[in-house]
């Protein structure tokens, strides 16, 4: 077994449907070397989305980045508050002691 994994574009994908829904996933697997769970799995996915479901890899990493962005927004924002908390107890601190 080769360790190669074949990428199939949307396009690729909606052939092997088509030929799936015609004959059978069998045979579209042993046809196109692809497998069974992989075709249904696509069928699954162009039947919820449409064929915008297919090309779900490209949105995900779409997503990783965003998620990516967002988190070190985050981070940004924790340490400004970080930052803010510090300040208000040392004046507090300072407050007391001039007392």
């Amino acid at each position: 077994m080769t360790k190669h994994r074949k990428r199939w574009s949307s396009k690729e994908k909606m052939e092997i449907i088509n030929y799936a829904k015609i004959h059978s996933v069998l045979k579209a697997s042993r046809e196109y070397k692809v497998s069974s769970p992989s075709i249904y799995k696509w069928i699954d996915a162009y039947d919820q989305k449409g064929e915008s479901g297919l090309t779900a890899k490209q949105k995900d990493n779409l997503k990783s980045s965003e998620f990516k962005k967002l988190k070190r927004e985050n981070d940004e924002l924790k340490k400004i508050i970080a930052e803010k908390e510090l300040r208000i107890r040392i004046q507090e601190e300072m407050l007391k002691k001039s007392r």
